[in-house]
């Protein structure tokens, strides 16, 4: 499973969906069947399965393991990443000269912290959302933590202050 997974614009359409989010919401906990899901989420069988096919086929859940239960194999599934992140939101560019300013300061200071995160990419652990949590604010404290970040962010709140005195 990974920390993050960026979403192109038919993942982003899957994702936006709310039971399209309980199933990852679901599956990022733990393992599932498809009928031990329907059961969690009180949806048809059926329903659910689709759902989870598509789901699989644009990559955002994945077949983990299967096991033997008498005759029957019972596949189980898991979320392929904790967090979900759509492209899209990675390509506004603010029209405001100040506003633009900050953005890129903000941008850079968004990239430093995606490679410390990176670092953590992997994950093995057993509660995986304790882990992208402890891999997220370990990354922001060692950013935030850099002097040379520190001094970017005075400059960031300045060009924000600029753009808040025009009245935006």
């Amino acid at each position: 499973m990974k920390l993050i997974k960026f979403l192109d614009q038919k993942s982003t359409t899957l994702v936006s969906d709310s039971l399209n989010q309980a199933i990852l919401k679901s599956l990022v906990m733990s393992e599932y069947s498809v009928s031990e899901l329907s059961k969690e989420l009180n949806q048809p069988t059926l329903k659910l399965w689709r759902r989870m096919q598509r789901l699989q086929r644009a990559n955002l859940i994945e077949l983990s393991r299967t096991e033997k239960v008498g005759n029957i194999e019972k596949k189980l599934y898991r979320a392929t990443a904790t967090r979900y992140v759509p492209q899209q939101f990675l390509e506004f560019k603010p029209k405001d000269e100040n506003l633009l300013e900050a953005f890129e300061i903000y941008s850079e200071i968004q990239k430093k912290m995606m490679a410390k995160v990176s670092a953590y990419n992997e994950i093995s652990a057993t509660y995986p959302v304790d882990f992208a949590l402890f891999a997220t604010m370990k990354a922001f404290a060692q950013v935030c933590s850099d002097q040379i970040v520190q001094g970017t962010l005075a400059e960031l709140n300045d060009k924000l202050a600029k753009y808040e005195k025009k009245g935006n």
